[in-house]
C-alpha cells in the first residue's frame, strides 16, 4: 500500500512539471494526492473488477497510468486562461 501511494505521489508530482508554466493548476501539496490517489483507484480498483491479481506487475503499471490519467484530468478541467 505504501509503495502505490509513494509512486504515485512521484508520478503526480512528474505530471505537474509536464504541464506547460503559465497554465499550471496542479499546485505542490495537491500534485501528490492526485497522484496517490489516483494509483490506489486504478490498483484496488483493477483487483476488485478482477483485471489483474495482487503481485502481478501489471498492477504498478495500472497504478502508474492511475495516477498519470487523474493528475492530467485535473489540469484540463481546471484549466487557467
Amino acid at each position: 500500500m505504501v509503495g502505490i501511494l509513494v509512486v504515485g505521489a512521484l508520478v503526480g508530482l512528474t505530471g505537474r512539471q509536464l504541464h506547460p508554466v503559465g497554465r499550471r493548476v496542479v499546485g505542490w501539496r495537491v500534485a501528490p494526492l492526485l497522484g496517490a490517489v489516483g494509483a490506489a483507484l486504478a490498483f484496488y480498483g483493477g483487483q476488485a473488477l478482477r483485471w489483474f491479481i495482487d503481485g502481478q506487475m501489471i498492477g504498478w503499471g495500472a497504478a502508474i497510468l492511475g495516477a498519470a490519467l487523474l493528475t492530467a484530468l485535473w489540469g484540463l478541467v481546471f484549466r487557467r486562461g
